[in-house]
């Protein structure tokens, strides 16, 4: 198994984990082979793995799973990422929310949803609320998107064909279009999108990447109306020089075994 193949093992059992997070209680062997396309040999042996290291428990009746003491300990270290990289970005956030005038966030990725780490309102008399960037899916709105295109090619193409089974509502656009603009993020370094998460709002994202070459988190900016239409006057360089900055500080800072 290679490298690409070992990663995308790991994150369809974050997501299978997620799904139990999710309902909150019995999920069934038919329910995740439903949701992520998966024979019932797959399924069963995703589901071996979480048993195997005590992070999920079987029920009495065949099929049937819940959560385990041992998952709450790893939603705890989840959250302790969450809270070091918070605090980290805090400071860096204010700056760039007061140069910048606008409302800045950081976010990761959780499985199949982009969760807000941080968030900073802008100065401005029309201010861009929290709530719709709290928690999305990968294919809506610009800091979920750099988060999407920098997934392996596997994964990427399980969210596309996911896309494909949405309702009009849900995904109004080709899921082709969507295809060619994570390529352009990934070669531009940078993503915008405009009404995708709230109306008249427009958001520009540029990737954390760590000094290991990995994607620590997504930095972003949102604003209402035409103030980050055009990114490149002036708003791109100061994300960039943002994420930066947190890589400094996150490596300065040396975060305890958080995985």
């Amino acid at each position: 198994m290679n490298n690409n193949d070992n990663a995308s093992s790991l994150d369809r059992i974050l997501d299978i984990m997620l799904m139990f997070a999710g309902h909150g209680r019995v999920v069934t062997r038919r329910e995740i082979e439903r949701r992520f396309g998966l024979s019932r040999s797959s399924a069963y042996r995703y589901l071996h793995s979480l048993r195997r290291r005590g992070l999920i428990t079987a029920m009495a009746r065949s099929g049937e799973f819940v959560l385990s003491p041992g998952f709450v300990r790893l939603v705890a270290l989840t959250e302790e990422y969450g809270r070091d990289m918070s605090e980290i970005a805090a400071p860096i956030l204010r700056e760039l929310a007061g140069i910048t005038g606008e409302s800045a966030m950081i976010t990761h990725r959780a499985g199949d949803r982009v969760l807000c780490v941080r968030f900073q309102d802008g100065p401005r008399a029309v201010r861009v609320g929290l709530g719709p960037a709290a928690n999305t899916p990968l294919y809506r709105g610009a800091s979920a998107k750099v988060h999407l295109a920098h997934m392996n090619e596997a994964d990427i193409r399980d969210v596309l064909n996911y896309c494909r089974t949405l309702p009009e509502d849900e995904f109004p656009r080709p899921v082709e279009d969507l295809q060619h603009e994570l390529v352009e993020i990934r070669e531009r370094g940078y993503a915008t999108s405009a009404g995708e998460l709230e109306t008249s709002v427009v958001s520009v994202a540029v990737p954390i990447i760590g000094s290991d070459n990995n994607l620590l988190g997504v930095v972003a900016v949102a604003s209402v109306g035409e103030r980050a239409r055009h990114p490149e006057d002036g708003l791109l360089d100061h994300l960039r020089i943002a994420a930066a900055r947190i890589v400094r500080e996150w490596d300065r800072a040396k975060p305890r075994d958080l995985f």
